[in-house]
This record gives C-alpha cells, structure tokens and sequence, in this order.
C-alpha cells in the first residue's frame, strides 16, 4: 500500500497532467509556459520540476496511469480465461477508470505535438514491459520468451490504437465496437 507521501506525490503529478492537458488543448502546447501549468495546478515552480523536469513530461502521469490500469486489469481476469479475451476485458475495464471527454480532448493534443507523442510512445513502451511478466504467466512461458515479448507488444499496440482511433471518432462510437473491430483486425493478421 502506498504511503500517504507517495498518494500525495502521485496526486500532485495528476493534477498537474490534467491542468497541463486543459491548458495544451485551450493555448496550445507551444503557447504554454510551464509557469502557467503550475499556477493552474496550484503549485510553485519548484514543485513543478520536482515532478516534472520538463514541459513535455507534464502529461507523463496521466499516460503511465493509463499503463497500471491496464496491467492490473488484465491480473484481475480470471486466470482460466484465454488471452485475447481477458485482454479485451482488461481494455473495455481500465478504459473506465478514465473519463471519455477528457481522452477525446487529449489524445488528438497528444498526436498532434511530436514532444507529447514522444511521451505517449515512450508510455506505451513502459505497458509493454509492464505487461509481459502477466503475460508470460498466462502463456505459461519465461518472461524473456519471444512469445510473452511479442504478445505483450501486440497487446499494448492494440489498446494504444483504440484509443487513438476512437478518440478521433464522433462521440457516439461505443468503446467496445473500437476494441471488438481492432481484436478481429488482430486476428485476421495472423490468418492472411
């Protein structure tokens, strides 16, 4: 369990990811100074850099967030249920952990800004590690297998595609329809 200075660090970071979001899709990114997220955060300079040590990785919390929901969604399924089907689960669950309009307000920002992309690439990289122990578990091979590498890559690639498709889709797009059409797409890659 974490430590009330751990829950509050980690409070902090999100709070300065969410007002640096608000702040990147209102000005822009290159309109914002790292002074006005942290006035919006309600924090000084300093703490800023303490959490984050540049501009560029003021969304970093918010995306590793993404990454542990994920991840701890997929060790909640239940260990008798096949991969792709827990995974799907795991994808649809941790997806509610997080409000919709604030994806389909971020992710375009995010896409748009080599620097936050960057971020977004390198958070997506962090899932894929994070994701291969629970991997290779339920395949029943060592974590430096190929298999459990690969698999957890192709994983981390599907939801990450999800949410970028469907954050730039009309509101009315279900979830669900996004990760059900991009599982088939999966399937169908290993059938051509």
């Amino acid at each position: 369990m974490a430590t009330l200075r751990e829950r509050r660090r980690a409070e902090t970071r999100r709070e300065i990811g969410e007002r640096a979001a608000e702040l990147f899709e209102r000005q822009g990114f290159a309109a914002t100074t790292v002074e006005e997220i942290a006035e919006a955060a309600g924090i000084s300079l300093r703490t800023f850099y303490r959490h984050c040590p540049v501009k560029e990785e003021a969304l970093t919390p918010l995306l590793i967030q993404g990454v542990f929901d994920l991840a701890g969604e997929l060790a909640r399924q239940p260990e008798d249920e096949p991969l792709a089907v827990a995974a799907r689960a795991a994808i649809l669950r941790s997806a509610a952990h997080h409000d919709d309009a604030f994806w389909r307000r971020v992710v375009p920002v995010v896409l748009a800004e080599p620097a936050l992309r960057a971020s977004w690439l390198s958070a997506g990289r962090q899932a894929q590690e994070t994701l291969i122990p629970l991997v290779a578990d339920r395949l029943g091979c060592a974590e430096t297998a190929l298999r459990a590498r690969v698999t957890a890559g192709l994983l981390i690639n599907v939801a990450t595609t999800v949410v970028e498709h469907w954050a730039g889709t009309d509101a009315a797009t279900p979830l669900d329809a996004v990760v059900a059409e991009a599982f088939e797409a999966a399937a169908a890659f290993g059938t051509d």
